[in-house]
């Protein structure tokens, strides 16, 4: 990931743990069956899915109390590949990957930090739906209006499904077919995601992702108009002989996340994990300190940038956004 503002790297712990040096020889005990050798298991489950389709070659090794499985990735087929090399102006995914395995990723990246996985099956939406809302970590923030929005949309997604036993909702919503995008807005998006990935997750899981969720519409919400503005201005700056051509109209007195799709979502992504999210988590006060996942110290941060990256997978994957996140450390 491009990290801006970076700062004095000694100084920055968060930084300084994703960009180790590449002859640092020390503690490289996670060894590949290629012969590439990294300080964590991060950066050799970022080399397997970069460097082998996520698949685990012979004599790849970890330390003996590493809790990490690698090896859930599971053979691409060739109608898999087939299907990937469709191309689609109606939403279909084009990606390099389709949303499912975006998330049994996801899922996979979790699995190295801890059991963080459903065990109990849901037999029906119904089901889905108590889970996913009896679940939900209101009593965490302190004004129903910080998470409210989410919460509404995926109550009213769970209905819909209920209601039409229709699985793939995505089917209905709106595309730009100029931009080959959805048109569905941010919070609805963010709704879409917890929907997909909630009822896969243990409830101390769920509950962490769902703050790490809000926590991203919040920044979003913060920042989201300067981010698009700095972005244009860049884009200008670099070619003075481009016509930019900005039509959209910005209500900069309505939230960013109700009225703007997610073409520009991820361009909050640095500003969210080094300054956004460690001040977010520490105003948790003694909350903080139950989490497993995500929080204020550096190696909470450091995972809240591996899920962050799947997370923009999984939106290109869908047509929400044509961007994709992806890390730029010497490990690789």
């Amino acid at each position: 990931m491009d990290q801006q503002n970076s700062g004095n790297r000694e100084e920055n712990s968060v930084q300084a743990r994703l960009r180790r040096k590449r002859n640092d020889s020390d503690n490289r005990n996670f060894t590949c069956g290629c012969g590439k050798s990294y300080l964590s298991y991060a950066a050799l489950y970022t080399h397997l899915k970069q460097k082998h389709d996520s698949q685990v070659p012979e004599g790849t090794q970890l330390p003996n109390n590493a809790n990490q499985r690698p090896g859930r990735g599971r053979p691409r087929r060739q109608e898999d590949q087939d299907k990937k090399s469709a191309k689609s102006d109606d939403g279909e995914s084009e990606s390099e990957n389709e949303p499912e395995e975006t998330i049994e990723e996801l899922l996979t990246f979790l699995d190295s930090l801890g059991n963080f996985r459903q065990t109990e099956k849901f037999q029906n939406e119904i089901e889905t739906q108590m889970f996913l809302l009896q679940n939900f970590p209101c009593t965490v923030f302190s004004n129903c209006t910080e998470y409210q929005g989410i919460y509404d949309q995926i109550k009213d997604l769970t209905n819909e499904k209920i209601k039409t036993q229709v699985i793939d909702l995505l089917a209905n919503e709106p595309f730009d077919k100029d931009k080959a995008l959805r048109k569905t807005n941010i919070t609805k998006i963010l709704a879409y995601f917890l929907t997909q990935i909630g009822p896969k997750l243990s409830i101390e899981g769920y509950k962490e992702i769902v703050i790490f969720i809000i926590f991203y519409q919040q920044c979003l919400n913060s920042f989201g108009y300067q981010a698009i503005q700095n972005y244009y201005q860049e884009m200008k700056n670099g070619d003075n002989n481009k016509q930019l051509d900005i039509k959209e109209e910005v209500t900069q007195n309505q939230e960013f996340c109700d009225v703007q799709n997610g073409e520009h979502m991820l361009l909050i992504a640095n500003e969210f994990i080094l300054q956004f999210l460690p001040q977010s988590y520490k105003g948790l006060e003694t909350i903080e300190k139950n989490f497993k996942l995500f929080g204020s110290s550096a190696e909470k941060l450091k995972n809240a940038v591996y899920v962050i990256q799947h997370f923009s997978y999984w939106l290109q994957s869908l047509k929400f956004t044509n961007s994709k996140l992806d890390f730029y450390t010497d490990d690789d």
